[in-house]
């Protein structure tokens, strides 16, 4: 215990906030430490040092003030920029139920991040492309799964319009989906042939016609979700309140996170951002995608934690491990996970 403090001898001309400030605490918080180590040296009481010779002081102490500091330095900007991202990054994802089966699904993402300015606005243009997929471990051989992936494919790398604050506001020259689709259709239906390939790419070209549709197909999915975080999250020291979607396909909820900060080694931190849903709704309705006017019985138990590491210097993104459960009445109903590093 006693190599956690060392013994400063009080001059006639010190007090105790002097003391505390020249070490960067407030005389509270060196009055606390010296009382909670001290055995023959003396209690302090309120903030005098009549009659006391000897105070006790920690070693390495460092105010809350001094934390932050430390680690809004390591951590990212607050504002996006093309160095945040590697080019290259592996990614497996999992879901887990109490009705299907656990499913992996493993693939490679390249990402390039481009400065735009639009009507004298400073934006971002992420260009994103997933290839390489596998599912649980093997190369998908059924036809829906690999007419699936080539459709994606068909209109890869999407390009999305990313704020200067790092979220997703838009598809950059979503016109153009539709457009590379339908030109590069007829290869498709030369290979996947018959009523069900037919059906499925037309529901395809539909999800392309209808902007807001589509957007919300892809800001909903976890990847998306956690590989464009507000960058302001990197420097969160309260309590605050986001939206976040804990269903594809659904509505955002109202949940409250909570960041922590551990600094790994010399040259990596790690961000840890825990969330819990906010918003009483039942499962049935995050499952349907529209709110109930009746107030649920069993509101769902949602809750989010993703868990960021970067780089200290370049503030490069290295991986990010995020995960979304959802309970029902004390039991896990389902599961999501994610990882997402570099090569």
């Amino acid at each position: 215990m006693e190599d956690s403090f060392l013994i400063y001898e009080v001059k006639d001309t010190d007090s105790l906030g002097s003391i505390a400030g020249s070490i960067g605490m407030t005389a509270e918080e060196l009055r606390d430490f010296h009382n909670a180590n001290c055995r023959e040296a003396g209690l302090l009481w309120f903030n005098g040092l009549t009659g006391i010779q000897k105070v006790l002081i920690p070693k390495n102490y460092k105010s809350a003030t001094q934390i932050r500091k430390e680690n809004s330095a390591a951590a990212p900007s607050k504002s996006v920029s093309p160095e945040f991202y590697a080019e290259t990054y592996q990614v497996v994802e999992s879901y887990e139920s109490d009705f299907e089966n656990k499913l992996e699904i493993n693939y490679t993402l390249d990402i390039q991040l481009t400065k735009i300015d639009e009507n004298h606005v400073e934006n971002f243009v992420a260009s994103v492309y997933c290839y390489d997929f596998k599912k649980n471990g093997e190369k998908p051989d059924d036809k829906m799964s690999e007419l699936s992936i080539a459709c994606a494919e068909s209109i890869a790398p999407i390009k999305f319009i990313i704020s200067n604050e790092g979220k997703i506001t838009g598809i950059f020259e979503f016109e153009k989906l539709l457009k590379t689709f339908e030109e590069k259709r007829k290869d498709l239906e030369d290979f996947y042939i018959g009523e069900v390939s037919k059906k499925y790419m037309d529901k395809f070209a539909e999800s392309l016609s209808n902007k807001q549709y589509f957007e919300k197909q892809l800001r909903s999915t976890l990847l998306y979700q956690v590989l464009f975080p507000k960058m302001g999250w990197f420097h969160k020291y309260d309590e605050w309140n986001d939206e976040f979607y804990l269903v594809k396909n659904s509505f955002p909820l109202n949940c409250s996170f909570k960041a922590s900060f551990i600094h790994l080694d010399e040259d990596q931190i790690q961000t840890d951002i825990k969330g819990e849903i906010e918003d009483n709704i039942s499962l049935q309705e995050l499952l349907k995608g529209r709110r109930f006017e009746e107030e649920p019985e069993e509101p769902v138990v949602g809750v989010v934690e993703i868990k960021y590491t970067t780089q200290k210097q370049t503030k490069q993104l290295i991986s990010v491990e995020a995960g979304i459960a959802l309970l029902q009445e004390g039991e896990i109903y389902r599961k999501q996970k994610i990882s997402v590093s570099q090569n």
